[in-house]
């Protein structure tokens, strides 16, 4: 059994992301949880952080520091605390990253401070503490809060390559930040406050589903219908993503932007897709839109 759970173990190593797996959250409906009891570790090291998520996090740091140097080269010479607040905070997805900077700082000085700690505490929250610059910096978050840090950062990123509009991209991101602080039970730097954003809608990060062929009918000259058939009665199940091709451009619209299945006109342009030319979109997209071409006299089999 235990060479079942090691193989296992370096097979999602290897395979992770082919690996796709229910993620799981602490929920807390009432002001009284329920605390369940748990068998004692089997090792002294069972109880320990593992150092590939420690490893994960630090590098997401070093990732998302060296992007922000890219774009502003007088970022190199600032410390920690002088960088973050020198970010540039123009568009909604940069305030929600240099919070997300804000956190990973927190973390990558306790991993690689002298009087840093990283621990699980008897309750199953994660604490990352260290003194740095004669500051008290503490992360109490669970586990999958520091997944989901090394999953935005790497959205983030990921992002500039994609064909998705800003506005796409505020929503997405906007729904990791939000988990994440849901997942955060304490939190202490310079500032000592992260910052809060108003969410503007909830949006299913989850997953996704491309539809290459709604069908639009225009309004009254101000809005634009789209036809969700019977996937439409609920966003939270069927979380769309409409790709529409419209005058010789390609809009991808999320059923989470529509109101009663209608957009107005006026704001279609702030789904336009990042493209290279007209509507193609980039190539590894082909295989997200596999259709058997039909063809005309051809027996069906």
């Amino acid at each position: 059994m235990k060479q079942r759970q090691e193989m296992l173990a370096h097979y999602r190593a290897c395979f992770g992301e082919l690996c796709a797996r229910p993620e799981h959250r602490p929920i807390e409906p009432y002001t009284r949880p329920r605390r369940l009891s748990f068998a004692e570790p089997e090792s002294s090291t069972a109880r320990q952080v593992p150092a590939r998520l420690i490893l994960a996090l630090t590098s997401a740091y070093a990732l998302l520091a060296d992007w922000q140097e890219s774009r502003d080269p007088s970022l190199a010479g600032l410390g920690s605390w002088q960088r973050y607040l020198a970010l540039p905070r123009r568009t909604p997805a940069e305030k929600l990253m240099a919070e997300i900077f804000r956190i990973l700082r927190v973390f990558r000085a306790a991993a690689i401070q002298q009087n840093g700690a990283i621990e699980i505490r008897d309750d199953g929250l994660i604490r990352a503490s260290c003194t740095y610059n004669r500051c008290a910096l503490s992360l109490l978050i669970t586990q999958t809060g520091l997944e989901l840090l090394t999953a935005c950062v790497a959205c983030y990123l990921e992002s500039f390559d994609q064909p998705y509009s800003d506005a796409y991209e505020e929503l997405l991101l906007g729904q990791y930040y939000a988990d994440i602080v849901a997942e955060i039970r304490s939190f202490a730097d310079d500032d000592r406050v992260l910052f809060q954003f108003r969410q503007k809608t909830w949006f299913n990060r989850h997953v996704r589903l491309d539809c290459d062929n709604p069908r639009l009918q225009l309004e009254e000259d101000s809005h634009y219908r789209i036809d969700l058939g019977k996937y439409g009665e609920n966003a939270a199940r069927h979380p769309i993503d409409f790709y529409i091709s419209l005058d010789d451009r390609l809009y991808i619209v999320p059923v989470e932007a529509l109101k009663a299945g209608r957009i107005a006109v006026a704001e279609l342009p702030r789904w336009l897709a990042r493209t290279d030319g007209g509507t193609r979109l980039p190539d590894a997209f082909r295989l997200r839109f596999a259709h058997e071409k039909n063809v005309v006299g051809l027996p069906m089999t």
